[in-house]
């Protein structure tokens, strides 16, 4: 299941639930009844790049080749035998930033925060045998959060037996060499791909949309990073740009920054209003909307010869053609997760298993 700016339900509550209770409670049976039926009345179109551009998690039904998968499908299961294989876990909110997207203060949670530990020790003991691909952190930072860190530092490998990729969402300011060495040689050859965002390509927007964040150090770690995917420690390496009206004119900068590094991909993802911005200021900041005053020069950006360079994937749902093609006819749409879910996929597509209805 996706998060919940792009799916509506809520399919329950690890705190008081068990996994099981919540990967086949009523609401998550209501959600597959909705992809089964060809609805998807739970998914939004307006949020979910994949439901516009027929890419990620949209395929033919032909084209689906998990046996278990299929067979869900082919039976219309609403109640899946199997458990979770890919974990997001995200439900520490703790960042050593405040970016205005996202926040309008510094969260950082204690490491005794009951809740957060009640929930990680159920997702450890009840989920991790099962996890093929595991996803740290989509609320946060997975170095920044107390709980996630000690997460990453005590990980045995015994306890993911089928765990193919582990994934880190960071804003890579607390990725150093010496943190690195933290998390167990067993654990770290399991850390296969990251995605960074950086919100920027110059110093001065930097400060301004990673507020709290050091452009010097970033680039120190990038570098870092960066050697990590040459020498094959790392298997894929993204950095992203959430684009707004003050950073678009860097998008060819960032693709350049991503070559100099040897990415695998450069990222540009919309604006949305996570409850940061006042309608006013949001709209003002929204420059995918044709409507707005530097939509124009924001096409041709995009235009580009940088921007169009093979590494770059844009993910925008707004109404243009540049953005958002139609919903192709003849594709099931299985149900979306997060982006770099997708994108980390094609990196070994062997070793990818398909999303679950």
């Amino acid at each position: 299941m996706c998060c919940a700016g792009w799916l509506n339900r809520t399919i329950g509550d690890l705190k008081t639930n068990s996994v099981e209770e919540v990967w086949n409670s009523t609401a998550s049976q209501e959600i597959r009844k909705s992809i089964h039926d060809g609805s998807f009345r739970y998914c939004s179109y307006i949020r979910c790049p994949f439901l516009k551009s027929v890419s990620g998690p949209v395929q033919k039904l032909a084209d689906v080749d998990d046996p278990e998968l299929a067979d869900a499908i082919a039976r219309k299961l609403t109640v899946l035998p199997y458990g979770p294989r890919e974990l997001s876990l995200s439900y520490d909110r703790s960042c050593n930033l405040s970016c205005p997207s996202c926040r309008n203060d510094l969260i950082v949670e204690s490491a005794s925060n009951s809740e957060i530990h009640s929930v990680q020790e159920t997702v450890r003991n009840q989920a991790f045998s099962a996890a093929q691909h595991i996803s740290i952190s989509g609320s946060g930072d997975p170095f920044a959060s107390p709980s996630f860190r000690k997460l990453l530092q005590t990980m045995k490998v015994e306890e993911l037996p089928n765990l193919k990729n582990l994934h880190l969402h960071t804003n890579a300011l607390l990725w150093t060499p010496e943190m690195w060495e933290t998390i167990s040689p067993g654990i770290r050859a399991r850390i296969g791909s990251t995605l960074i965002s950086l919100d920027a390509a110059t110093a001065a927007t930097y400060v301004i949309n990673r507020r709290g964040g050091n452009w010097e150090r970033l680039m120190e770690n990038l570098a870092f990073i960066s050697s990590l995917r040459r020498q094959g420690a790392l298997h894929w390496m993204c950095i992203a740009m959430v684009v707004q009206e003050n950073n678009f004119r860097e998008l060819p900068a960032l693709v350049r920054l991503g070559r100099q590094l040897q990415v695998d991909r450069v990222l540009f993802t919309e604006l949305g209003n996570w409850g940061t911005y006042t309608d006013e200021d949001f709209i003002s900041r929204w420059v995918h909307h044709p409507q707005h005053p530097q939509h124009a020069e924001f096409v041709r950006v995009l235009r580009d010869p940088d921007c169009n360079d093979p590494i770059v994937e844009k993910q925008f749902t707004a109404a243009h053609p540049l953005f958002a093609p139609r919903f192709a006819a003849g594709h099931m749409m299985l149900p979306p997760r997060f982006i770099e879910s997708q994108l980390i996929k094609r990196i070994a597509p062997a070793s990818a298993s398909h999303p679950a209805p």
